[in-house]
């Protein structure tokens, strides 16, 4: 059995290589490192809706998010809540409690913390034998 952080590491890792190429923001930032900051000034809800009006790599971030916090090991949201649209219609609807989104929350920072270190500027992800 494996603990949070081994879960967290892998989905995030799985992320990292599906998708790392795709989540650039203007000028080349990365989007995933922008997150922490405004989901703690923010709420992870109002930074979610935010996503809706970016491009790609911002629904990219927030699908993984919630694929993250359904992953059955995890168990935050509904195993089928796997988009930023069914987490935000799970944790805005009459089954989540203020607890469910404080969850949510800190897991979504937790995850982010080592999708940050994997999710890298093209070419600069090495690869060791």
């Amino acid at each position: 059995m494996h603990n949070q952080e081994q879960i967290r590491a892998r989905n995030a890792l799985i992320f990292a290589e599906k998708h790392g190429e795709k989540i650039r923001g203007p000028q080349g930032g990365e989007v995933i490192k922008k997150l922490p900051s405004l989901i703690l000034n923010h709420g992870l809800l109002a930074t979610a809706a935010y996503s809706y009006t970016e491009k790609e790599g911002w629904q990219l971030a927030f699908d993984a998010i919630a694929e993250h916090l359904a992953d059955k090991q995890i168990g935050i949201l509904p195993s089928k809540a796997t988009t930023r649209q069914a987490m935000l219609t799970w944790l805005t609807g009459p089954e989540a409690t203020s607890e469910s989104l404080k969850l949510a929350t800190a897991e979504s920072m937790a995850w982010l913390g080592f999708a940050r270190r994997f999710v890298k500027k093209p070419g600069s992800l090495t690869e060791q034998d």
